[in-house]
């Protein structure tokens, strides 16, 4: 009696556990989100040359680790993808944010615009989405003197503007997932 009381208990536990792991395929989930401190952004407004709302991102990372995305985790049914990464062209799509970060420490005037043409990744929130985009990085002054690097994905009115602190921030999430060295609380289960 002991023993089928402990396969019992056992196949149970075993059940308790993956049923989080059933619900996050079942429900077609195949990707994570965490929580990392500091990652932020403005929604800039461009006919004001100026941020509005702040946006604090959280991380969704797929769960073949070769996505990443900015995003905001409201519950385990409810998130918001805004514009992420894909691996195989990291470099590439990383190199605007490097540039700019150089460009606004080198005090330059004026602005600077760069197009790159890329694989969506989730631009409106679905990870797995395989259109072609173009993200648009401008390089800017605010109307308060600051440089800004403002991202939009061509044909979405929403502009993200960062600050070289945030876009610094940015970078340091990111390498550091490119890396496989990311770490952060998981707010998915």
């Amino acid at each position: 009696m002991k023993k089928i009381n402990q396969s019992l208990l056992l196949m149970s536990c075993l059940a308790l556990a993956s049923c989080s792991t059933f619900h996050k395929y079942a429900t077609g989930r195949y990707y994570e989100i965490y929580r990392t401190e500091g990652l932020g952004a403005c929604e800039f407004k461009t006919k004001f040359n100026a941020c509005a709302d702040t946006y604090s991102f959280d991380v969704k990372i797929s769960d073949d680790n070769d996505r990443i995305a900015l995003a905001e985790y409201f519950s385990p049914s409810d998130d918001a993808s805004y514009f992420g990464f894909i691996r195989d062209d990291y470099a590439r799509e990383t190199q605007p944010i490097r540039d700019f970060i150089i460009w606004s420490k080198a005090n330059s005037a004026g602005g600077k615009r760069v197009t790159v043409k890329r694989k969506a990744g989730n631009a409106v929130g679905y990870l797995f989405e395989h259109s072609d985009v173009v993200y648009v990085f401008d390089y800017i002054h605010s109307r308060e003197d600051i440089p800004m690097l403002m991202l939009n994905i061509e044909g979405r009115g929403r502009y993200f503007g960062f600050t070289t602190e945030q876009a610094e921030k940015l970078l340091q999430v990111l390498d550091a997932w490119y890396a496989g060295k990311f770490t952060g609380e998981k707010l998915t289960g």
